[in-house]
């Protein structure tokens, strides 16, 4: 009944579409990157703060728990709930900078690594530094007080924190930016401030415990609320700004905050050393404690031996003793003398320690070498998740000890791996800060191995908290995993402290309840996420959410992880119904599993974009749009109709292509006497009921057929191959140029002296794309070897370069070719073959360029953006748009998805910008329709502002 009133409270301060009630997302959303499973009764999605507010001020009427959720990728447990769960929506995410970049406002929904980016200008970031930054959202960083890899204890968020904004249990809103907002709360709540001053007094009094967390807090400590700020400030609104941070979303709400940003020194060098004893690497630790060095990475043995086939990795490490270690030590400097001389400085301090060194790889600047060593170190989390057995999770903790007592920590840690059987295990972490990570897997589907794990973490608690007096959390935040324990780690009378002031902030124990207060001394066996296996692709996921920040259907339907989460969820419960007699039960969960059958068509297979992104950013590389492409090829299997059609497509590919020329083209002309609305009412009923195309503005013409255009004859020559999509659909009707995209591939090379030999029968060739994006795959390989089989021959077995115009036909091609083709998109040809011919000169308008998806994945981004770039004195790549969404001709048929995809398009496009490039002719139709100006391909504008070399 309370939930009731809640949902209907709340109707007048959001959308319908922002309150989500079906049981498919409320189970898919509810995901986190921990390893427990609590289903939210109701999903609410607010886009500002007047509806975080709302929320607020209905949940302490009603008395409804709330759980305010970024971006999911807590470890801890702190951002599930199974009442309200409330997200973030992307739209939250504006910043201000100020005063050049010294100070940055944040909205709560902006991801950390765009906030650096834009820092980047001005030479600054953001002090956390979060391994999950280029994820997770700033209100996460700031409400789990995150740290990172060079972030230490100095530039995390309670020590960079200049300002925020808060929305309280009882709904009201303090600004701390504003001395008449602070001093308004100072009246309303001093009741509150009162008792909160009394509470520091008694702090204060508390010699004991004044001294315990002066020494908590030299170490790196996320465990429970911020009792430093008790000591720290006497001003209440510093006490209560600092509180905030750490908090995990249990005293109030973080609606934005500003930071005083830090340096971000461009001159970087690198270096990897192993040692044969960990107890001389700790030692070496404390000596580099005295430098000014801004990373030194710790992995033991057991972490070297997960990555150990990466190829930077030095020989022999399986021979390497168990009691090794490594350091991956990072200096910076503003300039190239200042950072040779700390270069020096770390050297002579590991020259003490000569005699232990097992290997090295010596410092350096190469900035492709400190990627690889950093590639190290980041793998070794995925390492572990990458080989689990199938039906375990993954689970990493994070400890901090004294710099002293590193080198017993991690000994008395890897006895207790071996003491409970966690042969996998295996530690690194951020050494300066005295910070290890240990990471192992464990399964949760037998009471013995929980049993296992209750008391593996008791040992931890005790040894960590008790007898080496480290820090439980160091940067994790506590979550419900770590709740039972913070009475462990602060006594019995910090324990206390801490309940008071979540007595004081949230009297109701509506905000996010359960988390870090939490008298369950068994949370953290409660509500175990169980992971079935489901299909072998996607069996490894960690559900860790590195992928939804890439993902064009995000905010629309699913992401990656949340198709994964639902998927393993059909599987569970198919199982169980098989094993359950009670035929309530077994009701219920039949409708749960109709529920999810039904929904999953669309909100999982029909609206994914399947472009491989999210496989780039999974740790453990798992392409979801892969599994995808199986279910929709198992689907296929059993529609005779679909199958036919697609027969006779692959088999009269150039009567299709042709036939759409038409369609294109008669459109174009209806929509002159109609006009685009009434032709998109028009095919509305259509798109709705049978997945029709959808018409709209920026839908092109026929485009005309290939001509052999004139070509001079040279001695370099190239197979030129044109893309279907160019074949079929002409330039946008409001360019400047409305030349095919053929005839301008001619004119370069001409330019050039570069003679292109295109396939007579073009018109029947296709890359195959169309057909395995939809699961035809028997017809996918019949076109993609047909094509091949033809460019082989006219390259004389490659003897010329092949170049596709689109990228997509590139990477699918170079995908099912072997090394003796060179293969190539129109930005790599152009940038290696072209250019060096060209006289180019840059326009001073700015250019707008998407990077398309097939282009990152074949690791070209870099090649269309320095080709761009030779064309065009500035060059914009919108920031969070990673995929259009239009996937090939999904954006015909499903134009939402390339809607949600390039929502926040246009916004970024500056007033004096009339062109957008980018090296597929689908993608382009979609930019155009949400950008207001014209995409083509980025020849277009090389042809523009080039002319031939003397002599050429």
């Amino acid at each position: 009944m309370a939930l009731e009133k809640f949902k209907q409270q709340i109707t007048t301060s959001l959308t319908k579409q922002a309150i989500i009630d079906d049981y498919s997302r409320r189970y898919a959303y509810g995901t986190d990157a921990s390893f427990y499973r609590l289903v939210p009764e109701l999903i609410v999605v607010v886009a500002n703060q007047k509806e975080a507010q709302a929320v607020i001020k209905a949940a302490a009427a009603q008395q409804v728990t709330i759980t305010f959720r970024a971006a999911g990728t807590s470890l801890s447990g702190q951002a599930i709930s199974d009442s309200v769960l409330v997200l973030l929506s992307d739209k939250w995410s504006n910043y201000e900078i100020q005063q050049q970049g010294a100070v940055i406002r944040l909205e709560p929904a902006i991801i950390g690594a765009r906030a650096n980016q834009v820092l980047a200008p001005f030479g600054r970031k953001i002090g956390p530094d979060p391994a999950s930054i280029n994820s997770c959202k700033i209100a996460g960083i700031a409400a789990n007080n995150s740290s990172g890899m060079c972030c230490g204890v100095a530039q995390n968020s309670y020590h960079t924190v200049k300002d925020m904004t808060l929305i309280f249990a009882d709904g009201y809103v303090l600004n701390t930016r504003d001395a008449k907002s602070c001093e308004q709360f100072l009246q309303t709540h001093s009741a509150l401030v009162t008792e909160l001053l009394a509470l520091v007094a008694s702090v204060k009094s508390n010699p004991s415990l004044s001294q315990r967390i002066a020494h908590k807090y030299r170490l790196k400590n996320t465990t429970g609320y911020g009792l430093n700020a008790l000591l720290d400030f006497n001003d209440p609104i510093e006490i209560i700004k600092h509180l905030m941070i750490g908090s995990e979303g249990t005293l109030a709400f973080i609606a934005d905050i500003t930071y005083h940003t830090v340096i971000e020194h461009s001159h970087k060098a690198s270096g990897f050393y192993i040692f044969d004893d960990i107890s001389q690497v700790c030692e070496l630790v404390k000596s580099l404690s005295h430098v000014d060095v801004a990373a030194v990475e710790l992995l033991d043995h057991r972490a070297l031996l997960s990555v150990a086939e990466h190829t930077i990795m030095p020989e022999g490490v399986a021979r390497f003793p168990s009691h090794c270690a490594a350091l991956l030590i990072e200096v910076r400097a503003e300039n190239d003398a200042t950072l040779l001389q700390l270069q020096q400085q770390v050297s002579e301090l590991i020259r003490d320690y000569q005699a232990s060194l097992l290997a090295e790889i010596a410092f350096s600047q190469q900035v492709s070498q400190n990627e690889a060593l950093w590639n190290i170190r980041k793998g070794t989390f995925p390492a572990v998740g990458a080989v689990r057995d199938n039906g375990t999770t993954v689970i990493i903790e994070d400890v901090a000890f004294e710099l002293d007592m590193l080198a017993v920590g991690v000994k008395k840690l890897q006895q207790l791996f071996d003491h409970y059987g966690y042969d996998e295990a295996i530690i690194f972490g951020h050494a300066l800060a005295g910070n290890l990570h240990f990471v192992f897997t464990q399964a949760f589907d037998q009471p013995a191995q929980i049993t296992r794990y209750e008391q593996f973490m008791h040992d931890v608690a005790q040894l960590v908290a008790v007898e080496l007096k480290g820090s439980l959390k160091a940067e994790h935040g506590t979550g419900r995993n770590m709740a039972p324990f913070v009475a462990t780690e602060w006594g019995d009378d910090g324990y206390a402290v801490m309940v008071k002031i979540k007595q004081l902030f949230d009297p109701q124990h509506i905000l996010n309840p359960g988390v870090i207060i939490n008298d369950d001394k068994q949370a953290h066996i409660q509500h175990l996420k169980s992971m079935p296996s489901s299909d072998a692709l996607i069996d490894k996921c960690i559900e860790c959410g590195f992928c939804e920040s890439v993902c064009p259907s995000k905010g629309l339907t699913l992401t990656p992880r949340q198709r994964i989460t639902l998927w393993r969820r059909r599987k569970e419960l198919q199982t169980q119904i098989k094993h359950i007699d009670d035929i309530k039960q077994q009701h219920s969960l039949n409708r749960q599993l109709a529920a999810i059958e039904h929904d999953f068509q669309y909100l999982g297979i029909d609206s994914c974009a399947a472009t491989g992104l999210c496989g780039m950013k999974c740790p453990v590389g798992i392409n979801t749009g892969e599994f995808i492409k199986t279910l929709r090829a198992e689907k296929i299997t059993h529609n005779k109709v679909a199958k036919t059609v697609a027969k006779f497509a692959a088999k009269h590919f150039a009567v299709l292509a042709c036939s759409a020329k038409v369609g294109l083209t008669s459109m174009a002309k209806i929509n002159h006497f109609v006009g685009v609305r009434t032709l998109r009412n028009i095919t509305k009923p259509a798109n709705k009921l049978l997945g029709t195309p959808l018409y709209y503005s920026a839908w092109p013409r026929g485009e005309q057929p290939i001509n052999q255009f004139e070509t001079i004859k040279a001695a370099y020559k190239v197979v030129y191959i044109p893309s279907c999509a160019g074949r079929i659909f002409a330039a946008d009707a409001q360019s400047e140029d409305r030349r095919s995209l053929t005839q301008v591939m001619f004119s370069l090379a001409n330019k050039a002296g570069i003679e292109l030999v295109i396939p007579q029968q073009i018109n029947e060739l296709c890359c195959g794309m169309p057909f395995q994006s939809k699961g035809f795959n028997s017809e996918f390989e019949i076109k993609s070897k047909q094509l091949l089989t033809v460019a082989r021959k006219l390259s004389k077995n490659g003897q010329y370069p092949i170049v596709f115009d689109a990228s997509p036909c590139a990477l699918t091609s170079s995908t099912m070719s072997d090394d003796s083709l060179t293969i190539l998109d129109s930005s790599e040809f152009a940038l290696q073959y072209l250019l060096p011919k060209l006289v180019v000169e840059q326009q001073t308008e700015p250019v707008m360029l998407h990077v398309t998806c097939s282009s990152k994945r074949r690791g070209k981004e870099p090649q269309l953006v320095a080709l761009t770039k030779a064309c065009a004195q500035q060059v914009i790549i919108p920031s969070d748009i990673h995929c259009c969404g239009f996937a090939g001709d999904k954006g015909f048929h499903l134009p939402a998805l390339n809607a949600n995809a390039l929502n926040t398009l246009k916004s970024q496009v500056p007033s004096n910008c009339t062109q957008g490039v980018s090296n597929s002719r689908t993608c382009e139709i979609g930019l155009t329709e949400h950008s207001g100006i014209s995409y083509q391909s980025v020849l277009y504008l090389l042809d523009k502002q080039s002319k031939p070399k003397l002599g050429v």
